[in-house]
């Protein structure tokens, strides 16, 4: 347990639960990562719309009978890319009211994804009360919101622009904190509660990234569901489950008064090698145990007689991240990357783990390298 929050209801629930979607064209493998959610969750939110850094807007193409199966709240959301220019109160109003999601689905529930500067929080207020007034009276409208708008004493103000405010703990702003920083994250929720009288939810993480940073440690490069073109170079983060169950936990035993629910980012699916698997996925909806466990196999080499290969295989229901050392038994070997042959203080061979790459998912397997016992 991390600590007790003040304000909080002290009473166990089960947290509701809500999902991103956060794909801009969707593919056959959403249907059934929707279909295997849908019983466990209380609504939906996804990526309708954005402005890209050249901006360029963007639309996503989505396949509305699958969220309409499931009979549950949707909220649209429209993102604002970090690296242009903040919007004005005209360009966000065409981004809603051009969208399909507005003009044929009638989706009345909004959710704005903005990063906008603390400092301008004065300038944000405004904005939002432009926009109350020029949207029609049936749309709710609500933000999402960093920690750092916490520090800011106009922030009280704008919470009180919106019905609620989802705030996220999760960033890639310090490769050293890594993708997700538990103590911070209880930290940010406890002074949410604090500061502010309205509802709020958290959102919390299901992926992991790869990331480059310059000497200085300055970020210029992010990948999510694929590798860089530069191949092998780059810092993986991934959110733990394990972390993450202990929050939920504490926040269910000691339940911030003004708290509401989670809602996850992002949905997994099949194809998303950065996200959790199923298993991962399933386990911590239903606050089922969570297990890892990593093994090593000895397979014989099909083509190189007296060769055995070395194959990582995760048995648990977890992501985990892979081996600092693997035994061996044998002195004739070698590793594939990332793992390279050493010898240890008991002149004992094993391979060592020269930089973390992608953890390794549930029922996935790695090379990882050869030996040879003759």
């Amino acid at each position: 347990m991390l600590f007790s929050l003040t304000q909080s209801t002290h009473i166990n629930r089960i947290l509701p639960q809500e999902v991103y979607i956060w794909q801009k064209k969707w593919v056959a493998s959403l249907k059934p990562a929707i279909e295997q959610t849908t019983p466990y969750i209380t609504g939906w939110r996804f990526l309708a719309g954005e402005y890209e850094p050249d901006g360029q807007v963007i639309y996503s193409v989505i396949s509305f009978e699958w969220l309409q199966q499931s009979h549950l709240p949707l909220t649209a959301v429209f993102r604002f890319d970090r690296l242009r220019p903040l919007p004005s109160i005209d360009e966000i109003l065409s981004l809603i009211q051009k969208s399909s999601v507005y003009q044929n689905n009638h989706i009345r529930n909004i959710e704005l994804d903005l990063d906008w500067p603390t400092a301008k929080l004065n300038l944000y207020i405004a904005l939002l009360k432009s926009l109350r007034e020029k949207l029609p009276k049936n749309i709710q409208l609500n933000i999402t919101m960093i920690p750092d708008w916490l520090r800011s004493p106009q922030f009280p103000e704008l919470s009180e622009q919106v019905p609620y405010l989802v705030l996220q703990v999760h960033s890639v702003d310090n490769p050293q904190t890594g993708l997700f920083n538990p103590k911070n994250a209880i930290a940010y929720i406890h002074k949410m509660n604090r500061l502010s009288h309205h509802p709020f939810y958290v959102a919390l993480p299901t992926y992991g990234l790869k990331i480059q940073t310059s000497s200085t440690g300055r970020i210029y490069a992010i990948e999510g569901e694929n590798n860089f073109k530069s191949g092998q170079f780059g810092k993986e983060l991934y959110s733990d489950p394990q972390q993450i169950r202990k929050l939920i936990q504490e926040l269910q035993q000691n339940t911030p008064a003004h708290l509401q629910g989670i809602i996850w980012f992002r949905l997994p699916i099949s194809k998303d090698q950065r996200n959790w698997s199923k298993d991962t996925w399933i386990a911590m909806l239903c606050h089922h145990p969570l297990n890892g466990k990593i093994i090593t196999q000895e397979i014989p080499a099909p083509n190189n007689p007296g060769t055995i290969q070395l194959i990582l295989v995760n048995k648990g229901n977890i992501t985990l991240p892979l081996p600092k050392i693997v035994p061996l038994r044998c002195p004739t070997a070698d590793g594939f990357y990332p793992y390279q042959l050493t010898i240890n203080a008991h002149n004992k061979y094993e391979l060592s783990l020269t930089q973390q790459t992608a953890p390794l998912n549930t029922n996935q397997q790695r090379a990882i390298g050869w030996m040879r016992c003759n």
